[in-house]
């Protein structure tokens, strides 16, 4: 008889010591997130954000080819000081390659296979330069060196000068056309 009323005697310590560490009466405990604390999917909560992109990624391209260049619009954030884009760095990734882009010389024009460049300025502050300012808009153009094909994943990087890269990633369309709007993932 003593042998069964040991059990639940053993199963109470046990129960005890695995549930000690379970319960808490500190004010420690994290607080619940709310509406305003969770992360917005697409949005970078980082204080060090400079850059954005504002409206549609385009891919200039060869009709039922592939892309060559690709076009992005950037702006400062809300909060950004100005940033001198001749600072910035540029890397295009897909699923086969990662390339550093350079820039083409003088920041402006054209950009060949491997470059990008400035093509213009929406509401320019004061005279040509290559400081990106507030209200000021930079089309920026990127040639990487291997074209894009239809439907392929492809990640843009601007790395501005102590701040938090803007990663821009989009999908090629399945039918390529001279001028494509890239698909955001």
């Amino acid at each position: 008889m003593a042998e069964w009323f040991a059990f639940p005697v053993i199963f109470i310590l046990v129960l005890s010591v695995l549930t000690a560490g379970c319960f808490t009466t500190g004010s420690d405990t994290p607080p619940v997130p709310t509406m305003s604390t969770l992360p917005i999917p697409g949005v970078t909560s980082s204080p060090a954000q400079v850059l954005q992109s504002i409206g549609e990624v385009i891919g200039q391209g060869t009709p039922g080819g592939v892309i060559d260049s690709v076009t992005v619009i950037v702006s400062l954030s809300d909060i950004s000081k100005p940033i001198n884009m001749e600072k910035m760095r540029v890397i295009y990734s897909d699923a086969v390659r990662t390339e550093s882009i350079q820039p083409v010389e003088g920041y402006w024009g054209e950009p060949p296979q491997g470059f990008w460049s400035i093509i213009r300025v929406e509401n320019e502050i004061g005279g040509p330069n290559n400081l990106l300012e507030p209200k000021e808009q930079f089309i920026i153009k990127v040639n990487p060196k291997a074209p894009i094909v239809p439907t392929q994943l492809i990640t843009i990087q601007l790395i501005p000068a102590g701040g938090t890269p803007l990663g821009i990633r989009r999908v090629a369309p399945k039918t390529i056309r001279a001028e494509n709007i890239l698909d955001p993932l």
